[in-house]
């Protein structure tokens, strides 16, 4: 036992001394990320940052360029989707571009299925006295009721591709879409307004559709269109427009009629006096003015007739104001003036125009039409005077007008004619053109016709060698007054100008 201590001492004292020989230890520290290298995940995140802030660059720079004040964007894989807030929609592709309107302000654009959802907002007025009450009870302002979402619009092309007209003149007008929108040249557009209409008595409305007119595209660029209007089709600048499969609207049989519209006319009709040295003009000079509501006003002189010759000169003049009741398919009215008279039967020895040798009556007029004015139509205007205590038959002025077909889209075949104790008495046939417009404001017709033209009238004679007296009696000459009918006629052609301001 004491033999193994003793060697044990010495073994001991030699490991200790061995150790303590050794280097002292050094304390090591974990490597820093630093002296490693940058780690995976801070890697990723650096990289998207960077993508995102060249994303921003891409949709500032495209929104500058188009000049388009940025509401919302949305980065696809083909590229972004810009909102603007003049409601344009811009869609960017590997190399292409598209233009979108959208049917409101835009508020936000979110991710579909191989689409976008285009979030607009739309706005109503409502009377405060019109809004419903709750079923139920009332909600109290500790637990106010959670707002319904609203839910996306729906995205059917009829309520993505709307336009608004922004000009309007002479018969056509113009949107503010085109090619770049998907529109073509000869496609038909729907214009419309959106009218509002109240329920009964009470404050409830609701919305309606009013369809002016659908119309083909005649011209077309990247962001315009121009649309041909019919006759008598009238759209108004603000209204709107979309894509529609109906038929045209135009019409040529019936055109509707316009409100608050003016009618200018004039005719000149010139002839020459056949069998002796003369000429006269038949002429016609009108003017009328069509009320919103089913009433046109008009002042009418048909005859407005002078002739003059070696035998005598002649006046024949019926002008009358009339006031009808004027709608699409028919016009009914009534009208007073004054009228010459020329007729041996109606002589009272005196002449109420001078070296003219006519009489002046008080007349009245009778006026209707059957048909459309700027369509398919016959037309009567039947003149009526006093004499002598009573009314007597003056003549009638007629005429009927058609579609003239294949000659041209605006233009009618015309024929009138009339005759009566005012002295006159034509007939004429013409095409009717529309030179300008589409038969709405500023249009202008022209009328070229070709006939036959004759006045009448009467001259004091010598009873001696004149004709029988109406009495039947044989005159003597020097007792009294005698009258004998004279004639100017021969073939006119005439002209006629329609103006409407």
């Amino acid at each position: 036992m004491f033999l193994r201590l003793t060697l044990s001492i010495p073994l001991t004292t030699a490991i200790v001394a061995t150790l303590l020989a050794l280097p002292p230890a050094v304390a090591q520290e974990a490597p820093s990320p630093s002296d490693t290298g940058p780690s995976q995940p801070d890697s990723a995140e650096s990289y998207e940052a960077a993508e995102e802030a060249a994303e921003v660059d891409t949709i500032t720079s495209r929104a500058r360029a188009e000049g388009c004040e940025l509401v919302a964007s949305l980065m696809l894989e083909q590229g972004p989707v810009l909102a603007c807030s003049d409601q344009r929609v811009l869609i960017f592709g590997d190399g292409t571009r598209e233009v979108r309107r959208a049917s409101g302000p835009i508020d936000a654009l979110l991710p579909a299925e191989d689409d976008v959802w285009v979030i607009t907002r739309r706005q109503e007025a409502s009377l405060l006295s019109g809004l419903p009450r709750p079923a139920g009870p009332a909600t109290s302002p500790e637990e106010p009721a959670l707002p319904r979402p609203d839910l996306p619009p729906s995205s059917s092309p009829d309520e993505a591709l709307v336009a608004t007209v922004v000009e309007s003149q002479h018969g056509s007008v113009i949107v503010d879409m085109g090619g770049a929108q998907g529109l073509e040249a000869g496609q038909l557009l729907e214009l419309y307004e959106i009218e509002t209409i109240r329920l009964g008595d009470t404050s409830e409305s609701t919305q309606r559709v009013r369809t002016l007119a659908i119309a083909p595209i005649d011209s077309l660029s990247e962001n315009r269109a121009e649309l041909s209007l019919g006759v008598n089709e009238r759209v108004p600048a603000g209204a709107l427009a979309r894509p529609t499969d109906q038929e045209r609207t135009t019409s040529r049989l019936a055109p509707p009629r316009l409100p608050g519209l003016a009618r200018l006319s004039f005719t000149l009709r010139p002839f020459l006096a056949l069998g002796t040295v003369g000429a006269g003009s038949l002429s016609e000079a009108s003017a009328a003015y069509q009320f919103k509501g089913p009433w046109t006003a008009e002042i009418l002189v048909d005859p407005l007739a002078v002739g003059f010759s070696r035998a005598t000169n002649l006046l024949a003049v019926i002008g009358t104001a009339i006031v009808s009741y004027d709608t699409t398919p028919f016009q009914v009215g009534i009208g007073v003036g004054t009228t010459t008279i020329n007729s041996t039967a109606y002589q009272s020895g005196s002449s109420d125009t001078g070296g003219f040798g006519a009489e002046l009556g008080f007349a009245i007029s009778q006026k209707v039409r059957l048909g459309a004015l700027d369509g398919i139509h016959i037309q009567l205007v039947n003149n009526f005077f006093l004499y002598d205590g009573a009314f007597r038959y003056g003549g009638t002025a007629g005429g009927a007008q058609v579609p003239a077909g294949s000659i041209g889209k605006s233009s009618w075949i015309v024929a009138r004619g009339g005759a009566g104790f005012a002295g006159h008495a034509f007939g004429e046939v013409g095409l009717k053109v529309l030179a300008r417009g589409n038969g709405d404001r500023a249009s202008i017709f022209f009328v070229p016709t070709v006939g036959l033209a004759q006045l009448r009238g009467t001259r004091e004679v010598d009873c001696g060698s004149g004709p029988t007296l109406p009495s039947g009696e044989q005159a003597t000459s020097g007792e009294r007054t005698c009258y004998a009918e004279v004639s100017q006629g021969g073939p006119m052609i005439g002209f006629q100008i329609e103006w409407r301001p």
